[in-house]
């Protein structure tokens, strides 16, 4: 297994990823001051973490709906091998023309931008740390030997679910309840989105990877790179099963919740 630098193309995308994360911070302050006078008083109740996550909300909406556009293409119509790699900064299909190696970077960019510009890792959150340092070097590792570019654009789109997760998150912090029915809803959307792209794929995924793409992978980066991208699967299933366990739990509680509340009702 021998290092070679990633595709000019993989640069590109991170350094795009960069500047567009960095834009998209600027932009969420300057919004605020358009935003009503009761909206920017609950943003000034905010203590420095939340209001940190608050202006990632922007960057992390624009890099998820990027991702969607740009993956969509390779995700539905391209080709599974894990051997397949096209490192062209513009291609003849998709909807943007550039790509997938561009995406793979701009991916990369954004989680490397998100986590340089967290006060602490401890206002980050240690899992969203372990997240975004891990899928770094798995997705600059597999662009630098030109592999696996196809469930790495998958693993972009799972990007959908995110879209729904920030749109929660802005309307609890406008001041409504996790039992509004508009938080309610949005909240089942994005447990169905997460569901879908995030967690049901992941036994399909784990069987591909046990069953032959190991191998092909082994063959190609040896062992020891196919023994790390092993670990960083691992890492993902843990994280994905995780969160999906939490939101499970939250989600009963928030029933449970409010069956005791009509039954009180009631009486």
């Amino acid at each position: 297994m021998s290092f070679q630098p990633p595709p000019p193309s993989f640069l590109y995308g991170a350094g795009i990823g960069t500047i567009i994360y960095c834009l998209s911070r600027f932009l969420s302050h300057a919004i605020i001051q358009i935003c009503p006078s009761s909206f920017q008083q609950k943003l000034a109740n905010l203590n420095f973490a939340q209001l940190h996550h608050y202006h990632s909300l922007l960057p992390s909406t624009v890099h998820a709906i990027i991702q969607i556009v740009g993956t969509y293409n390779v995700v539905f119509h391209g080709d599974k091998d894990v051997l397949t790699f096209d490192d062209r900064l513009f291609v003849p299909y998709g909807i943007t023309t550039l790509g997938p190696c561009f995406y793979m970077g701009f991916f990369v960019g954004y989680l490397l931008t998100d986590t340089a510009l967290s006060p602490s890792l401890k206002v980050l959150g240690l899992p969203y740390a372990v997240h975004h340092i891990s899928a770094s070097m798995c997705w600059t590792f597999c662009a630098s030997n030109r592999i696996m570019q196809n469930l790495a654009s998958f693993l972009q789109f799972n990007e959908l679910s995110t879209v729904m997760m920030n749109v929660r998150q802005v309307l609890l912090t406008a001041g409504y309840k996790s039992s509004d029915g508009i938080v309610v809803v949005v909240s089942l959307a994005f447990i169905a989105l997460f569901s879908a792209v995030r967690v049901f794929p992941l036994p399909f995924l784990v069987h591909k990877w046990i069953t032959y793409q190991f191998v092909s992978i082994r063959n190609e980066v040896g062992l020891g790179g196919a023994s790390l991208l092993s670990l960083f699967l691992a890492v993902n299933v843990m994280l994905q099963g995780s969160w999906f366990a939490i939101m499970v739990r939250k989600l009963i509680e928030l029933f449970t919740k409010s069956k005791k509340q009509s039954k009180g009702k009631e009486k």
